[in-house]
């Protein structure tokens, strides 16, 4: 009984998951061009030091303190070796303005996509990159990450 039960909600949830994908359109494959990006970086560095522990003579505590830095990236001194290594925990938000035709119409739109520090384009993007794309069937000026 119980087994018959969890058949049939996984199949259930497998049509439900099918009709929302249809419902949402996978969109038209297309290749856009990167004109211009805003990135803001927040630069979060951890300071470590010891302190004297008041409770215990002679014992020392580790204190670490956080260091939080919001910029524009390329003002950030450091930005090149953090976008090389990430040797620092970096989050941010990428606003990546894209010039692109749209593939049903032949019509040239341009739009915005937008990336975060776990994002790998959020580092390696740059101005003049081809980036794939997926352009709404119904409204062309509509775009998500291919």
């Amino acid at each position: 009984m119980r087994i018959e039960y969890y058949r049939l909600a996984g199949a259930a949830g497998m049509i439900g998951a099918a009709v929302l994908l249809t419902g949402c359109g996978a969109g038209l494959s297309a290749q856009a061009t990167v004109t211009t990006i805003d990135r803001t970086c927040v630069i979060v560095e951890t300071i470590r030091s010891e302190e004297d522990d008041p409770r215990v003579s002679g014992h020392k505590l580790r204190v670490e303190q956080k260091d939080t830095r919001s910029a524009d990236c390329k003002s950030v001194g450091e930005w090149e070796k953090v976008r090389a290594k990430r040797t620092k925990d970096v989050d941010g938000k990428a606003v990546v303005h894209v010039d692109y035709k749209a593939p049903k119409d032949g019509s040239y739109h341009s739009s915005t996509l937008t990336y975060t520090g776990r994002d790998d384009e959020f580092y390696s993007l740059k101005a003049g990159d081809k980036i794939d794309i997926l352009v709404s069937e119904d409204d062309p000026a509509r775009i998500r990450k291919g």
